[in-house]
């Protein structure tokens, strides 16, 4: 599944494609999205009236409209930008000169409006940790004010309400980074820990973005082959030649971890 970087060179992307557009209009071109969200797409075509910015907050990738409405889509496991209609492509956004091409193998992706009350409840940019608003002293009071001491690192990273973004890759590497076991208990940290754990989250999600994202079977960066190489996640030894251990964890997703290295306190 393409992680926060992932889609944000997605979101960059499309901006970049209808950078100079003065209107753009979407068109649903699967029987699937026509049955699935006719009427959003009906809601876009009637409030698109400027060509705006798309923006991510996490997974999620929103485009402004009129009247109080935010157009908000999820990549889901497959999603992504073709320049070519090919086969599982599912809408298209053109102007008069250009056309790209939304295609979902799987299916997965998430289209809905909301509005700018329920994008406030929801999505909050000071816990996104790649967006310029990121505050490190708020997300941290928050999480030790939501977050149970029993609670496994490796769920609580996973869960999108507290690290928006972030997937199994950036989870596995920014754990190897800070030597903490995914099992580890958030209340036997302490605070320099956990701030060197958020610290290193976050240069994961921004070495990823900046190089071009991390390649992997659902995603190819549009622009250019990524430079990102990952130290841990899919690999059988670290660069140490230290054993490597992917298993299921309490997040029910696989870890990769390295015990010699990351060890329970």
């Amino acid at each position: 599944m393409p992680e926060g970087p992932e889609v944000r060179i997605a979101s960059d992307y499309f901006n970049e494609f209808f950078l100079t557009s003065k209107q753009i209009e979407f068109e649903i071109i699967s029987e699937y999205y026509h049955d699935k969200y006719f009427d959003i797409f009906n809601t876009i075509s009637n409030n698109l009236k400027t060509v705006k910015p798309t923006y991510t907050i996490g997974k999620n990738i929103f485009l402004d409209l009129e009247n109080n409405q935010i157009f908000n889509f999820h990549l889901g496991m497959t999603g992504g930008w073709s320049n070519e209609l090919v086969k599982h492509c599912h809408f298209r956004v053109f102007d008069c000169n250009n056309e790209m091409f939304f295609r979902d193998v799987r299916k997965f992706g998430n289209m809905k409006i909301i509005t700018q009350s329920q994008f406030n409840e929801k999505h909050n940019p000071n816990y996104d940790l790649l967006n310029k608003s990121y505050n490190l002293k708020i997300h941290l009071n928050y999480l030790e004010t939501k977050i149970k001491a029993k609670k496994s690192i490796c769920s609580i990273i996973m869960d999108q309400k507290y690290f928006p973004g972030v997937g199994n890759y950036i989870k596995s590497e920014s754990l190897y980074a800070s030597k903490i076991h995914p099992e580890e208990k958030w209340g036997n940290l302490n605070e320099d820990m956990k701030i060197n754990l958020i610290r290193n989250i976050q240069r994961v999600m921004n070495d990823s973005y900046k190089s071009g994202g991390a390649e992997l079977k659902d995603f190819k960066n549009p622009f250019n082959p990524s430079k990102f190489r990952l130290q841990i996640y899919g690999k059988k030894y670290t660069e140490q030649n230290d054993l490597v251990i992917s298993k299921k964890t309490s997040d029910s997703r696989k870890t990769w971890f390295c015990t010699k290295q990351q060890k329970l306190i």
